[in-house]
């Protein structure tokens, strides 16, 4: 009996740290909301766009008579709902993305609880609730923050050993699939699990068979928009018709590697023929120069990380014209030195990890393989800070696992 009240006091302790971890980080979001007005920019211009004409029954279209794929419909779509149900103000958008944005640290709380206990799980909590680029995202009108929600509830579905695997397969797949009508990268994302359950199971046909039935409910989920797109633009394209001009971006000879405006013969091309020959002249590049793709892949590793102030400048003309020009130089400084802190506690935790489970555990830790899935696709794709954005949930949680070691080896249960 004492035993079963000391676990339930536990609980309700672990319950009570979670909860307000969560509401520290609906406050802050909340603060950053009133204090900064939403102006969109850049994708942001877009998707409002394409949002307002979803909702006004135009369809997914530049103009009436003018659609596009360029972009995901994920974003426009979720959006073109709060406009149809709200009206077409941005706060409905604001309460929207402060709700994902906690019930993400929340799920991210109870992957690292599973992956790593309970203080790890605090720590990359509320190492979540305080990132300065999460926090201005909430006034961005973006896919990173939704996609990365769907991310943490696929991989928190993954996790539930009391649901049936096949319905859980299913589960996975159609969440898949959601997560590429966001973006695309989310595609690999049931064969990685796969690879992941069959080094935990260490056998391989089962788990080959959940992953087929996976990709099969994810195929069913995207068909329908990827006939759609194929109907419109003449050629195959699977969910958007922007990855040939991403894989050029990253890849050709005059180019850093980074986004770019596309090449001038290229701007008026519809957009199916745009995409065909923008992918076309990267794998060429990639042909002819093997070795500037392999160096030019291991620069873009850095390039992903070095920096991380896209939530400030997706908010420049707000934050200038509120703090002025000093205020965003300082909030810059503060989400650059967030961010470095953090990435070299989670390069740490990576260490930690290989310590206690060798190299394999790139193979094995889903924290660490999911960092470095990402990682790859952008590597070999094209580069911007805020495509880091998706690994945000496993960086934070490994920098926790640092922190939580160094709390155990000098913290004040160490010294008594």
């Amino acid at each position: 009996m004492g035993n079963r009240t000391f676990w339930t006091d536990r609980r309700r302790q672990t319950s009570t740290y979670f909860f307000c971890i969560l509401a520290i980080a609906l406050l802050l979001r909340t603060v950053w909301a009133l204090l900064v007005p939403v102006e969109p920019v850049s994708d942001g211009v877009v998707y409002n766009l394409l949002a307002r004409n979803l909702a006004h029954g135009l369809g997914y279209c530049w103009s009436p008579g003018n659609p596009t794929g360029y972009w995901p419909v994920g974003t426009s779509f979720l959006y073109s709902v709060l406009f149809r149900l709200f009206g077409e103000g941005f706060a409905p958008i604001l309460v929207f993305n402060i709700a994902i944005s906690v019930a993400t640290i929340w799920l991210t709380m109870r992957l690292a609880q599973r992956w790593f206990g309970v203080r790890v799980a605090l720590i990359a909590g509320g190492l979540a609730a305080l990132w300065p680029v999460q926090i201005e995202f909430t006034t961005v009108l973006a896919s990173e923050l939704i996609f990365n929600l769907l991310l943490v509830l696929l991989l928190t579905v993954w996790e539930q050993e009391r649901l049936n695997p096949w319905a859980k397969a299913v589960l996975v797949g159609l969440l898949s699939a959601a997560a590429c009508y966001l973006r695309p990268v989310g595609m690999l994302l049931p064969a990685v699990l796969f690879a992941l359950t069959v080094n935990r199971e260490r056998r391989f046909l089962r788990p080959a068979l959940l992953a087929a039935v996976a990709l099969l409910a994810m195929a069913v989920a995207i068909a329908p928009w990827s006939i759609r797109n194929t109907r419109i633009f003449g050629r195959f394209e699977l969910v958007s018709t922007n990855g040939g001009p991403n894989f050029w971006m990253g890849n050709n000879p005059a180019g850093p590697g980074g986004t770019e405006d596309l090449p001038a013969e290229a701007v008026n091309l519809p957009e199916g023929v745009r995409d065909a020959y923008l992918a076309a002249q990267a794998r060429a590049y990639i042909r002819q120069y093997p070795g500037r793709f392999v160096v030019r892949s291991l620069k873009k590793v850095v390039w992903l990380h070095d920096h991380e102030t896209i939530g400030v400048h997706w908010n420049l003309a707000a934050l200038t014209s509120r703090f002025g020009e000093r205020g965003v130089r300082r909030l810059k400084l503060l989400s650059d030195l967030y961010w470095w802190t953090v990435l070299l506690l989670a390069m740490a935790g990576c260490s930690l990890v290989m310590t206690r489970h060798g190299m394999w555990a790139f193979f094995t830790a889903p924290a660490v393989v999911l960092w470095a899935y990402f990682t790859a696709l952008y590597a070999v794709m094209v580069t911007q800070d805020r495509y880091h954005f998706p690994s945000l949930p496993f960086i934070g949680i490994l920098a926790a696992v640092t922190i939580s070691t160094l709390w155990q080896k000098f913290g004040p249960e160490r010294a008594a």
